[in-house]
């Protein structure tokens, strides 16, 4: 197995500028970072620099830890770079403590023989808490130094799935009142959603800071010099280039070291045809240059490989990047649009104003539609879990508990009413079911009717949901009302399926937070509603209950078919589907397990919690 790599910041970093070349691009991110690294602010413990494959992160680190004083700090410069699919806890944290180790001291055989035995005699005790007690130790020998922590290629840890436990290292750092931790800052770098390694970092912990690294910008001076050669109008040429990249600085320097090398122009007006050329020639062809496909394969590889858990959320932005290629206007920025994250750490997008576009000309031509097409089926077939194919052509309908207990806060929403909690996994649960797709394109549907049950009346009013963004609107535009009556809407509802079902199947979801007040009328329509299908896979009813004021008793035995409900022939008819919210892990899942087995599955937390029902 490979170790993690340890450096100094003299040692240069495959990949990245040394110190002081003249090429390198200096961007607000630089001296963000310089600022938040120099402030004498204790809580200064972690910053995020986050970027697209390519981006300038690791000469970005490496030209900082140049700049600082070595009286003042130790650099340790260390690269997740592995090609082992797993990597445990014990082997990170002791290596990043023995890098460290090394780094403190040039005669580090007395340190690293401390924590050799350190480690040893704690076998009892998990690897972070190991690594924050020694650490501890260690921040007491470097007098009035600062120790730095660089930390490239941070995605890793989210393929050996460390990002929990790394987060809540940080976390526990941030809140200890030990003084020792002011001496201790982490610089992580990465092309990763900040939101899947740090998921609350702007939330509960001050001294995180998030930095975001841009494109160049501007005349970018460090350039122009390289350029005098091919044309005396430098700053055309620089502009045409910026017109084909954008600023994207792995294509920017590609085409600019090309142009300084092939380009000799002899009039102006022929700089826009000759970079058309090289840009045809060396980036659209088949057969590029290596360096070219080698960045083109660092971003597909942000979608087809990774943690598997996070596939789907990859076929949305996917399916978000399609959109954007086919709208040349662009789509327009929304904080919880689902997908936008993704693709703008992806570099494939990027933002201009309020809108999200196609990051630039070269990229539009490369990760067109057939790339996408292809990508797609790559990541759905990479996919450990595949549901059955019975999920898929079906109509979906979403029914709210409108009543006014969905004003109470509860422990498990951290204590935050009902009503304003719902919504954030909602949204998950509609991204899942819109985007679910089977090996040859199958979908469950193409939008979901959403609607609320309140009073003991019909509610006509209702939602076609087409993207998870339309959730937030929907709990806006409606409000807790008064009691529990379900059965009116939801009779309503199926009348409608069984009217226009034309051979689709169909998932009624219900959301409510305790028992509903027509129960008996509820059993009824499900006897009823059984005897009209010809068997019970052509529907189901899930009802995921929310609060602690819910008594699972009654719908865990719905779900068990404890009255033995019957189809249209005369056979077991099970179509109640009940789980708790917080323990739905995937709604998909959910919806698929009764599909196959409806015997085998009730949650495992109901057998738990209530064996007399299952003796």
């Amino acid at each position: 197995m490979r170790k993690l790599t340890g450096q100094s910041e003299q040692n240069i970093k495959a990949g990245s500028l040394a110190p002081n070349d003249p090429t390198y691009v200096y961007r607000e991110a630089d001296k963000q970072l310089l600022k938040f690294l120099q402030a004498n602010n204790p809580l200064n413990l972690a910053c995020y620099i986050v970027g697209a494959p390519q981006t300038g992160k690791s000469s970005l680190m490496v030209n900082t830890a140049s700049k600082l004083p070595k009286n003042k700090y130790i650099c340790v410069v260390i690269e997740l770079k592995t090609k082992v699919s797993t990597l445990s806890a014990t082997l990170f944290y002791f290596h990043l403590l023995k890098i460290i180790c090394k780094r403190i001291q040039t005669n580090s055989n007395q340190l690293l023989r401390e924590l050799n035995n350190f480690w040893q005699q704690n076998l009892d005790i998990t690897p972070s808490h190991k690594f924050q007690a020694f650490i501890k130790k260690l921040l007491t020998t470097i007098s009035n130094k600062k120790i730095i922590v660089f930390i490239d290629e941070i995605q890793k840890l989210t393929d050996w799935q460390l990002q929990e436990s790394f987060s809540n290292l940080i976390k526990a750092l941030a809140v200890s009142p030990e003084a020792y931790q002011q001496k201790l800052t982490f610089i992580l770098l990465g092309t990763i959603n900040p939101t899947y390694l740090l998921p609350e970092i702007n939330k509960d912990i001050s001294g995180l800071k998030i930095i975001k690294l841009g494109n160049f910008q501007g005349n970018c001076p460090q350039l122009l010099a390289g350029i005098e050669q091919v044309s005396k109008n430098c700053s055309i040429v620089l502009q045409e280039i910026f017109l084909w990249t954008r600023g994207q600085p792995f294509l920017t320097k590609s085409l600019w070291d090309l142009a300084t090398k092939r380009l000799r122009v002899q009039n102006d007006s022929e700089i826009k045809t000759q970079i058309e050329q090289l840009v045809s020639s060396e980036f659209l062809q088949p057969g590029s240059h290596s360096a070219l496909q080698y960045h083109c394969q660092s971003i597909e590889n942000l979608f087809i490989r990774g943690d598997p858990d996070r596939i789907d959320s990859k076929v949305y932005a996917l399916n978000l990047y399609e959109k954007i290629l086919r709208n040349s206007a662009g789509s327009e920025i929304r904080d919880r649009n689902l997908g936008q994250g993704d693709l703008l750490i992806s570099g494939l997008v990027a933002k201009y104003d309020n809108i999200i576009k196609v990051a630039n000309p070269i990229y539009q031509e490369i990760f067109n539609q057939q790339w996408v097409e292809q990508t797609k089926q790559l990541v759905i077939q990479s996919r450990c879990y595949m549901a059955s194919p019975k999920i898929f052509d079906r109509d979906v309908f979403l029914l709210i508990d409108q009543s006014g207990s969905m004003v109470r806060k509860d422990q498990d929403t951290g204590n935050k009413i009902r009503w304003k909690f719902l919504p954030e996994p909602l949204e998950g649960h509609v991204y899942r079911i819109l985007n679910e797709t089977g090996l040859d394109g199958q979908k469950i549907c193409e939008e979901i009717v959403a609607t609320c049950f309140s009073p003991n009346r019909v509610n006509k009013k209702t939602a076609y949901i087409t993207s998870p963004s339309q959730i937030e609107t929907f709990f806006i535009e409606n409000q807790p009302a008064t009691s529990t009556y379900l059965v009116p809407t939801l009779e309503h509802l199926l009348s409608q399926w069984f009217a226009t079902r034309n051979q689709r199947g169909g998932f009624f979801i219900i959301y409510t937070d305790g028992q509903i007040d027509d129960r008996d009328e509820f059993v009824k329509l499900i006897e009823s509603t059984c005897r009209k299908l010809n068997n019970q896979d052509e529907l189901k009813i899930v009802i995921i209950g929310i609060g602690s004021d819910i008594d699972p008793r009654f719908y865990i035995q719905l779900d068990q078919n404890t009255r033995a409900f019957k189809d249209a022939k005369g056979l077991d008819c099970n179509i109640i589907v009940f789980d708790l919210l917080n323990e739905v892990e995937d709604i998909i899942d959910l919806l698929d397990r009764q599909l196959e087995d409806p015997e085998a599955g009730m949650p495992m937390w109901a057998k738990e919690q209530y064996p007399e029902l299952f003796s």
